[in-house]
């Protein structure tokens, strides 16, 4: 039997979560100094654990990191039945909280800090409004896609951006010669143009799974992300942002780019509604702010590791 594909070219060892519904997650253990806290780190829709592959190796030369790829995603399965349920919400934050709960059997007493970047980030502002959040020391969350309502005065740009992420994710090209020409291609186009070398070739090595025939095909299928995005666009999240009772610390884009995601522009108010939520606002930063800005993304998780933030 071939082995497992895994989204990071390396790491100390890899484990699996099975779900409820029949999904596989796997967890990635890059290690890290001895003592240190544990830090579990989820990714962005249609990326991988292995996209952020330079940024958590840097993170584990001071905490322990974990990382996993969310259902859909890099070395993961899921079961068949419709999308809609497949890939609903609640099922990324059900995956979150196991991969959670069998970090914290196997750390024991080290504390687990959380760090979610979009799709996770979502999953874990979902758990927190069920009042089901694992007892993480920390949850430092890189702009969740939580939909503003429809008399947000963010709503008209929200729904217009993410219907064309719905149409557009649905379109993508699923099979390529070589990450290498993946990489080729995105590199001058959106937001990819803004990663920094390294995360790029990560990010184009981690999406795609080799073809038993040969060439390479998406981890994370076209529908998928599509009916992922969504999803996002159709769940009540915001309306029940006040029932949270966890300390969230949110890190925003710059609503003041010319070309800023509709996240961004709805970060503010998102931290208002949620009680004791803490924002930080990163300038010059986009939606995809961890390949844009690294080392100052790396800094605010440690600070906040550390309890200076």
């Amino acid at each position: 039997m071939a082995p497992a594909f895994a989204s990071l070219a390396e790491f100390r060892a890899r484990f699996e979560i099975a779900t409820t519904d029949g999904a596989i997650v796997p967890v990635y253990d890059l290690g890290g100094p001895g003592g240190a806290p544990a830090v579990l780190v989820g990714h962005a829709n249609g990326l991988a654990a292995g996209s952020y592959e330079p940024w958590l190796r840097d993170l584990a030369a001071h905490a322990r990191v974990f990382a996993y790829d969310a259902r859909g995603h890099g070395g993961s399965s899921w079961p068949a039945g419709a999308l809609e349920t497949v890939f609903a919400v609640d099922r990324f934050a059900d995956d979150l909280a196991l991969v959670a709960a069998d970090l914290v059997r196997r750390l024991g007493a080290t504390p687990l800090h959380f760090v979610g970047h979009s799709l996770a980030a979502a999953a874990a502002v979902r758990l927190c409004v069920r009042g089901s959040a694992p007892a993480f020391a920390s949850q430092t969350l890189f702009e969740p896609p939580i939909f503003p309502p429809s008399d947000a005065p963010t709503y008209p740009e929200a729904i217009a951006q993410q219907t064309r992420l719905v149409r557009g994710s649905a379109r993508r090209q699923a099979h390529w010669p070589s990450p290498e020409a993946l990489r080729e291609y995105l590199g001058s186009r959106g937001v990819f143009r803004s990663f920094e070398p390294a995360f790029l070739a990560s990010h184009c090595r981690a999406t795609l799974r080799p073809e038993p025939e040969g060439g390479f095909i998406l981890c994370c299928p076209p529908e998928v992300e599509s009916t992922v995005f969504r999803a996002h666009r159709d769940a009540n999240t915001w309306q029940r942002l006040p029932e949270i009772r966890d300390r969230l610390h949110l890190v925003s884009g710059d609503p003041n780019l010319p070309e800023h995601d509709w996240v961004s522009a709805a970060m503010a108010a998102l931290a208002a509604h949620i009680p004791g939520a803490t924002l930080a606002v990163l300038p010059g930063a986009g939606h995809m702010m961890i390949p844009q800005q690294p080392a100052i993304c790396r800094d605010l998780v440690l600070g906040r590791i550390a309890g200076r933030l």
